[in-house]
């Protein structure tokens, strides 16, 4: 479409004649336009009005759309993905190489990692670029052209999303079988146990290597091929997360990583660190990032172009649309420079394929072993997943029955999950201290499970008293866990706690007196204490002791309770919801006799006050801080969820204390 004033000079070389000869002319003559043809000059033409407002606006805005759509470039997962017949075909002894996108018409971009200097990934690109999609189809497509006795993952996602969630299993199925951990929303604790865990694998494998007389993982397998040993990928995204705070953990974090990029390559350990960018106050060390040679730039701001390539290499900043990329691996060189587009891969496709590999792996008996860790940092703990419970229930004999340990959540490291020792001796209480109920109920129920799995029935009794608000949707919970376990677990109401307390502190007193040293553990659990006034303390008496004529206050049995009790085998949990209202109950000698301490989020001077640290003020949701002050460790944990009262016999059943 043309539209020429014939008023200007035409541009050189151009005459309006040829024009005129090779199109349909229209012309402005007399307030309206003719048609310059022999044949329809003589009729009358009548040309289409133009929309109104709101037409055109639609029109303008369907055409943008398919703009949109008509320059997206998407190329099929399977051009890139093994056919049924070649999946798990190749061998890592020597190296890794996995299709990534297109390079050109025919070309497919490869990632080659174990040659040369080609051991590790640094890979870069702002929100939308596609960062997400790469990451799953190299995870997804590694899984579907080697083995898991090839190949193994480490996943940490540090987003406030669940990007990794597809391989930790859903539906009842079970993780991805090439995976050895997964963490989705991770927390920097958990992050760092997981490099912790890499690292004692690579000193594992150095020893291995050592007794072997080989240096690299071709020699060892060739000498000693009756040992599983796969190449190991960590993969992290945002792995800044772990140097925003200039503190301990991310100095240990900088140190594992520079020894993981330098000594991997031999033991067949590769690093891939994503983010949306690489500026900042804090971050990994430039020494650090030099030795990944691989790099994988999207789109990018020219800052981050010359961080992620090289300070000569602002390639990046010309991407254009979602899943270019450049694969570069000359540490960012501009002569290693390969243009090339990630192939599309849908959610639905990626969890076939996951399930494809999960089925096939429980075919052939190539299952995770042993299983895969999964960290859901957005989700409460479940008590079913504890196995050492489970496990504490199936013995028949109990050997740690005189001094059981309370169950208190999953750790935010590769290790047992969090649990308070009681032994017998002075200070072993527990003060669990927070404003969300749930969240308390969570810990006075895993408190009575783990009494009821380490201690068989007649071992252990166990006192509870139960301060919910009838008109509270949790209330009778407690009771009926109780109910439903064979041990001796008692209900007390309110009208009958100073009686109930006499009763303990007698037995404890008994105890004492015969010196008993084996006799059955003793629970008292008082659940939200702020709402039992009969405990409030009596701020005008001071000490343990009373007159002869004086009948105990259930405040002073309490707090001999907590004095004399955990030495012969008498241990009290006790839930507040602050610490202000603690402080009315238990003065500064009875906080002495409680060494083991939850707390949920409150303020850094309440933290400061019971851990000396601000610690707890920085938790989240599903976050909790357990404190031995006998110790003097300080761990952050996720507590185990109260268990749903339609759920709570199914539960027990499944725990295999019915």
């Amino acid at each position: 479409l043309i539209a020429c004033d014939t008023r200007e000079n035409l541009p050189t070389g151009i005459q309006i004649s040829d024009i005129r000869d090779h199109s349909t002319t229209l012309v402005w003559r007399n307030g309206h336009y003719e048609l310059l043809d022999p044949v329809l000059s003589d009729a009358d033409l009548c040309l289409e009005q133009p929309p109104g407002e709101d037409r055109m606006t639609d029109i303008v805005k369907r055409v943008g759309e398919a703009a949109l759509d008509a320059s997206r470039v998407e190329v099929p997962f399977k051009a890139v993905s093994p056919s049924e017949d070649d999946r798990w075909s190749r061998s890592s002894a020597d190296d890794i190489r996995v299709p990534l996108g297109r390079a050109g018409a025919t070309k497919l971009q490869e990632l080659h990692l174990g040659r040369g200097t080609a051991q590790h990934v640094l890979l870069a690109g702002k929100t939308g670029s596609g960062k997400s999609t790469l990451l799953h189809v190299l995870i997804t497509n590694l899984a579907l052209w080697y083995s898991p006795r090839e190949v193994e993952f480490y996943l940490v996602d540090f987003k406030k999303g669940v990007e990794f969630k597809a391989y930790a299993g859903k539906d009842g199925e079970g993780p991805l079988p090439h995976a050895r951990a997964v963490a989705i929303e991770s927390d920097r604790e958990f992050g760092l146990s997981v490099l912790q865990r890499v690292d004692e694998e690579l000193k594992s494998r150095g020893d291995l290597f050592r007794d072997a007389a080989v240096q690299n993982l071709a020699g060892f397998r060739a000498a000693r091929p009756d040992i599983a040993m796969p190449r190991t990928l960590l993969i992290i995204d945002e792995f800044q997360e772990l140097f925003v705070e200039d503190d301990k953990l991310a100095q240990d974090a900088a140190l594992l990583l520079d020894r993981l990029v330098r000594q991997g390559r031999a033991f067949g350990i590769h690093v891939i660190l994503g983010s949306q960018t690489l500026g900042g106050a804090y971050s990994l060390a430039r020494s650090t990032l030099g030795q990944m040679a691989i790099r994988i730039a999207l789109q990018c701001n020219e800052a981050d172009s010359y961080l992620i390539l090289n300070e000569e290499n602002s390639a990046a900043r010309l991407l254009s649309r979602p899943g270019e990329a450049i694969y570069n691996d000359q540490a960012g060189m501009v002569e290693g420079n390969s243009p090339f587009q990630i192939v599309w891969l849908p959610d639905s496709q990626r969890d076939d394929a996951i399930a494809d590999v999960s089925r096939n792996a429980a075919a052939k008996g190539t299952h995770s072993a042993p299983p895969a860790i999964v960290f859901e940092g957005n989700i409460p703990a479940q008590l079913e997943r504890n196995t050492l419970l489970r496990r504490a229930a199936a013995l028949q004999a109990h050997p740690d029955r005189l001094y059981p340990q309370l169950w208190l959540g999953e750790a935010i490291a590769i290790k047992d999950p969090t649990a308070a020792r009681l032994r017998r001796q002075s200070g072993s209480n527990l003060l669990v201290i927070g404003q969300r109920e749930d969240a308390l109920l969570g810990v006075a129920m895993s408190s009575i499970v783990s009494i009821a799995a380490q201690c068989a029935p007649g071992e252990a009794q166990i006192y509870i008293v139960d301060a919910t608000p009838d008109d509270d949707p949790r209330a009778g919970q407690l009771r009926a866990l109780a109910d439903l376990l064979p041990h001796d677990a008692r209900i007390v109401p309110q009208r009958d706690l100073e009686q109930t307390l006499s009763q303990i502190v007698e037995e404890v007193r008994e105890r004492i007196a015969s010196n008993e040293s084996d006799a059955p553990a003793v629970l008292l659990l008082i659940h939200s204490m702020q709402r039992i006034r009969a405990l409030r303390r009596n701020e005008d008496s001071f000490g343990f002791s009373t007159t002869e004529d004086e009948t105990p206050k259930p405040d002073k049995l309490l707090l001999e309770a907590l004095r004399d009790g955990p030495g012969v085998g008498v241990h009290v949990v006790l839930s507040c919801d602050t610490l202000t209202n603690t402080e009315r109950y238990l003065d500064r000698t009875a906080m002495r006799e409680i060494e083991n301490r939850v707390l949920f989020q409150m303020s850094g001077g309440d933290s400061t006050q019971l851990i000396d640290s601000p610690a707890a003020s920085r938790l989240g949701p599903n976050r909790a801080i357990f404190f031995s002050e006998e110790s003097g460790f300080a761990e952050k944990f996720r507590p185990y969820a109260a268990i749903d009262a339609d759920r709570i016999e199914s539960t027990v059943r499944e725990l295999g204390l019915l």
